[in-house]
Parts: C-alpha cells; structure tokens; sequence
C-alpha cells in the first residue's frame, strides 16, 4: 500500500495535520507527539478520567497532561469516540465533479437513514472509484452532528488550543494499518464499543461498529457479510488495535472459532492504547523500532 488509508482521504481533514494529538474516551486522556518527520514518537502519555463521563469533566485532566508531556504549539488533532461520527457508504449513478454538489447529493441520500440533522452534520467524503460490479461511483463518508464536534472544538479552545482535525478513532487509527493484496479485516476494541473494517483489494469495503458484545459476537456477523455480501472467501489478515490487557483470551476465542489468526497493529513495540492518537498526527509505523 502506497500511502497509508487517512493519506489516501485527506478530503476528510487537511493536508498537513498536527503533530499533536489527543484522544479522548469515556475513561481516558491520550496524548501522543512524533517529530517533525514523523518517524519518531516524541511523547506519548495516558491518564485516567473522572467517572462521570462528561466532557467537561475532561476539560481539568486534559490541562494538566499537557502541561505534564511540554505540549507546544496552538494545534491539536482530537480523537473522539466512534460512536460520535456515522460512517456510510453510497453509490451515485453519475456523481457531479464540483464538490458542493457533491455534499449536497449526500446529505439528501443520507437524510432518511441517519438518526440527526443531516443539513448541519459536519460531513467528510472520499470518493472510493467505481462501484464494484456495477455503474456508478462510490463514496466513503463520515458525518457527525455539528454539536458534537462544536463540543470537543470548545473544550480545547478554552485552553487556547485550536482543534486542527477533529476524527473518530477508527479512522484514527486506520492510518496505521498496512493491508496486503488479499483481504483484510480490522478490529479495533475500545472502552464502549467494537468495530470492524474490511478491506479487499487494499479498498475498504465494510465498517460496522457493535456495543456489549463479545469479541467473537462482533467479528462473526461481519465475516458473514463478507461472505455473503462482498463474495470474500478468506481473510488474509485479522488485525487487531485494542485497549484492554485481557484481550488475549478474547483473540484465542475468535482463532478457535474462526480459523483467523489475530494479528497486532504495528508498531508492535507501542501500546495499541496510543495508535489512534499517532495514527492522527500521521507517524510512520515502519520508521518505529
């Protein structure tokens, strides 16, 4: 794979993004820095947050983290939870070129199916190439309420911090993974929440995102999709991101189970807890020994 996935879709953010990043789950604050090449993590730090699980009971705890790891700067990439954006796929017969036109087309298709106020969602897209056994062109979007992402936005801007990007963490941390020629199928395990990713032909064709399920509950209705839907045989790779230490044993389960050998996202030398947060700043995982 030439460029990794979020280099491959920086409609979905901005060119160049920061080189620090912060993620923020229901029970953590993450920070994570690289260089100025970005082949060299240059901090990463964690810390645990109040239990109440709002926000701005955040707003202390992340002060002070960056206080503690000497952050720099006036920009930040924020890394929210997945269940704060939607990701979608569709298929236009015969997309226009110019891009407002294009969002409109999306937000109208996306209107009936999305759970909040489409017109003001703050939307992203990438545009996949042709629909696979068919016309048509397809897209990859991202939206999220504007409301939520005016929330993180505000959080950092009263620490004199400006939001750079502000992205889910799957994406987050897509863009540290490497597919491969055959098909491959992403996981990643967070505090409140499963999703998966497939990719076939190094293109993703799938997300799913599950709550209070079992690793195995998540991944199995996914490899049936991919069977029956998408004509995938066989995965190549299982790659795995996860939080959590007792993982293991929910791995040996799904290999049991499944025949997939679960595999760690690289850089296998850092926890995975960070790889959302420096998949963010775009680090180069095969420049990290």
């Amino acid at each position: 794979m030439s460029k990794s996935f979020v280099e491959t879709i920086t409609e979905f953010f901005k060119p160049q993004p920061p080189l620090w990043a912060c993620e923020l789950t229901s029970k953590h604050v993450i920070v994570a820095a690289v260089n100025s090449h970005r082949n060299k993590i240059a901090e990463k730090f964690g810390a645990d947050l109040p239990g109440d699980g709002k926000l701005e009971s955040a707003r202390p705890v992340v002060q002070q983290l960056l206080s503690q790891v000497g952050f720099k700067g006036s920009e930040i990439a924020v890394v929210v939870p997945d269940e704060s954006a939607r990701i979608a796929f569709l298929t236009a017969e015969h997309p226009s070129k110019n891009s407002e036109e294009q969002q409109t087309f999306i937000r109208w298709k996306l209107k009936k199916s999305i759970p909040f106020d489409v017109d003001t969602a703050q939307i992203a897209y990438r545009i996949l190439g042709p629909h696979r056994g068919g016309t048509g062109v397809d897209f990859l979007v991202a939206l999220s309420p504007r409301s939520v992402v005016q929330e993180y936005e505000e959080l950092f801007s009263s620490l004199d911090i400006q939001a750079g990007i502000v992205l889910p963490s799957t994406l987050a941390a897509l863009n540290l993974l490497t597919t491969v020629a055959g098909d491959t199928l992403f996981v990643k395990v967070a505090p409140d929440c499963i999703t998966t990713t497939v990719f076939q032909n190094r293109r993703i064709q799938f997300y799913r995102r599950v709550t209070d399920l079992s690793l195995y509950d998540a991944i199995y209705p996914t490899m049936l999709y991919y069977q029956d839907k998408l004509g995938g045989q066989a995965f190549e790779r299982l790659s795995v991101c996860g939080y959590d230490a007792s993982l293991q044993a929910a791995m040996d389960e799904v290999q049991e189970k499944l025949g997939l050998i679960p595999q760690r996202m690289e850089p296998k030398s850092v926890e995975d807890i960070y790889k959302p947060a420096l998949g963010a700043v775009h680090l180069r995982p095969e420049a990290v020994v």
